[in-house]
């Protein structure tokens, strides 16, 4: 019976809690603040974000204008490559066609070597960047060269999807 009056008491007292109707009670609406988009505390990083100290900016500028020049040219020799390793197909190996295929894609990978070390040279501002950023105890310079770095690196894969491609096509 003892148990069956304090759980009558709990239940009571909960339930009058929520019977109550009257009173001065704080709004549940939304506060001013609570509304107000969030753009306002993601725009203070946005700025840290957007810093990268000149000297490795002009280097990192250097860098994807190289890779982006490469590119163009590795992009207007595919087709004729590909026409090489086309005729070239199914030839015997040392045949005419054949070194001649071999010959076009060895000048395409060379054409397209500044990409590839326009990534390497990304890599060591990346580098350089961080340890600046580690030891002055600023943020931000990081996430430039890593998107421009993304940038590259898609180039780069290309090319060498392309030229694996080409290879296995001479096999």
């Amino acid at each position: 019976m003892k148990k069956l009056s304090a759980l009558v008491t709990i239940i009571t007292v909960t339930l009058s809690g929520c019977a109550m109707q009257s009173g001065d009670f704080p709004s549940l609406m939304k506060r001013p603040y609570e509304s107000e988009p969030a753009m306002d505390a993601a725009a203070a990083p946005a700025a840290a974000i957007s810093f990268l100290a000149a000297d490795l900016q002009s280097k990192l500028s250097v860098a994807v204008t190289s890779s982006g020049a490469a590119d163009d040219q590795f992009q207007a020799m595919l087709p004729v490559v590909k026409k090489r390793v086309d005729e070239a197909r199914g030839a015997a190996v040392s045949s005419e066609s054949w070194v001649v295929a071999h010959l076009e894609l060895a000048v395409l990978e060379i054409q397209r070597s500044p990409s590839v070390e326009a990534l390497a040279d990304i890599d060591a501002l990346y580098r350089e960047q961080l340890e600046r950023e580690t030891g002055a105890d600023q943020s931000g310079g990081t996430a430039i060269l890593s998107e421009q770095r993304d940038s590259v690196q898609a180039q780069v894969d290309r090319q060498q999807a392309e030229i694996e491609a080409m290879k296995n096509r001479l096999r």
